[in-house]
Parts: structure tokens; sequence; C-alpha cells
């Protein structure tokens, strides 16, 4: 189950994937994939599973065709680190691309490594879509206009009433912006304080099994 989230005068769907459907537009936003991270890490000779950049694409691919979308526009982190642009991933990348028309608002992991010549479309700064902004670093509170973002990897605790607590990536909704949950796998990720979130305005929704859910404050 999806949630709608309204923001000036846009209508958004927060998926459990970790994505954002823009009906209006047609377009995918997603965050934070880290393409290549695993390879990175075994080339530091750390024992990481391989594949989980190809079912990151692959879950991404799956999305856009569910939607019909037109484009997918990536707010930033779209790559891990230069050990981790093997041949292998930049060629199935080109092969996405070339299926996917993609827009990647480049992160601060990827403005000094984002290889030429791939088929996508490469965005310094922030992208203006209408009304809305898409970026990579999350805007200062009060910031005009109305911001998707990545970067935080964001998450919260959860605790149940055993006194057991879970930890869970959520979306976070400000009344300037909304922080996408990192859609990539071994991302790790930020935990928030749910205290402070209140403290900022701000609503939280909570990916859980194929639904999102809002928390209470």
């Amino acid at each position: 189950m999806s949630l709608r989230f309204d923001a000036v005068g846009e209508t958004l769907w927060l998926l459990p994937e970790g994505a954002v459907w823009w009906p209006a537009g047609r377009t995918l936003f997603a965050a934070d994939l880290h393409l290549g991270k695993g390879a990175a890490f075994r080339a530091q000779g750390l024992a990481v599973p391989s594949g989980t950049s190809a079912r990151t694409l692959a879950r991404l691919h799956d999305l856009m065709l569910r939607h019909e979308a037109a484009q997918l526009v990536v707010l930033g982190d779209f790559w891990h680190g230069p050990d981790g642009l093997t041949p292998a991933l930049l060629d199935s990348v080109a092969m996405f691309a070339e299926r996917v028309p993609t827009v990647l608002v480049l992160g601060n992991h990827d403005r000094r490594i984002h290889p030429p010549g791939l088929p996508l479309r490469a965005i310094h700064g922030t992208l203006a879509l209408g009304m809305l902004t898409a970026g990579h670093e999350p805007p200062p509170p009060g910031a005009p206009g109305f911001t998707l973002a990545g970067h935080w990897h964001p998450a919260v605790l959860i605790g149940g009433r055993a006194g057991d607590r879970l930890r869970r990536p959520c979306f976070v909704c400000y009344p300037h912006a909304l922080v996408l949950p990192a859609f990539g796998g071994l991302t790790g990720a930020l935990t928030l304080r749910r205290s402070d979130l209140a403290r900022q305005n701000a609503n939280v929704a909570v990916l859980g099994d194929g639904s999102v859910h809002w928390l209470p404050r």
C-alpha cells in the first residue's frame, strides 16, 4: 500500500519500495542507489556478497514498468566509489539507461567519479520540475519551494510493547522538503530522533512489508 502526500499543489505517492511516484509528471524518484558499493568493498578484501547493484537496477526497472513512468530521476549518489565502477556495472547501467530515460542529480559520491559517455542526463546542483525541485542534499528549514532529496538515508526506531525496538527506513516529510530513504542495498542508514523530527514539524512514513505507514508524532 502506498501513501498519498500533497505538496505545493502536486500529488506524490510514497511507495513501499522506498521510491516516490509523481503521476502528473509521469516521473519516478529514487535516492542513493550507491551502485558498485559491494564491488568497492570486495576490492578492499571484504567478504561482501555480489549482485546488489543488479538487484537495485531490476527493482527500479520493475517500478518504471508498473507505473508506466516516462522518466526516472535519481536524487544523487547513483554511484558509490571509483573501485566499484567495473566494466560489468557500466555495461549494466548503459543497458538500463537505454531502456529507462534517466536523469541523475549528482550527489556527493557522484560528482568526482561520474563516468562520461553513459546514456543518461547528469545535472549539477538541482533540477526544477514545475513547482517541485529535485536535489541531493536536503535544503535548510524555511527554504523556499519544495524539494525532493536524499543523502541522509533516514531511518527511525520503533518501540514495541515488550520493550523491543526496530529500526526501519523512512520518508521524512517537512513543510519544505521530502527526504527519501536510500533505495540501494548495502547503504546503511542514519537514525533520526523522533522527538527532533516532531520539533521540526516533520511527519514520518515508515517502510513496512509491502506498505508504507505514517507514524504518530
